[in-house]
């Protein structure tokens, strides 16, 4: 990979082994970085609130987080997520909100990947765009069965 790319190598690394974007290649990739904007979250900030419109994708570079819903009887942990996961997958699934919260349990960086502007370049390059919403499905399924879990564990 050239080195003109607009990102930092960590970033760019996130991106290369974050699942939603395994089967992507490097030159594919190269389009990706382009809508990269890279942020630092302090301990204890949120990243993501559950309810908001979902506008953005993440994908972590550095640090740790929790996926938190909130309920009756107070917040109950979803997961961990970690350097290469993602958050925010409802963005690319059009109209959506976030389902869940995210806070940041460590210093964080993340890489924020803007949805519209993801969605165009899907359109346009069917190939990253068939390739980025068939890990989105494994994403989706893995993790509502995490949930499904989670609620039958605590009842």
């Amino acid at each position: 990979m050239s080195e003109d790319l607009i990102i930092s190598n960590e970033a760019k690394d996130a991106l290369l082994s974050c699942e939603l974007f395994t089967d992507v290649t490097e030159e594919q990739i190269r389009e990706v970085a382009a809508l990269v904007e890279e942020i630092d979250l302090a301990p204890g900030e949120v990243l993501l609130r559950a309810g908001d419109p979902a506008q953005y994708l993440f994908v972590v570079i550095k640090g740790r987080g929790v996926a938190q819903l909130e309920m009756d009887r107070g917040l109950l942990s979803l997961g961990l997520i970690g350097p290469h996961d993602t958050a925010g997958w409802a963005a690319l699934i059009q109209g959506q909100i976030y389902p869940a919260s995210v806070r940041a349990l460590t210093a964080m960086r993340v890489a924020r990947l803007e949805a519209e502007a993801l969605s165009v370049l899907m359109g346009l390059n069917r190939t990253v765009g068939y390739k980025v919403q068939k890990r989105l499905s494994t994403v989706f399924y893995r993790q509502y069965q995490a949930a499904l879990e989670t609620f039958r564990k605590t009842g």
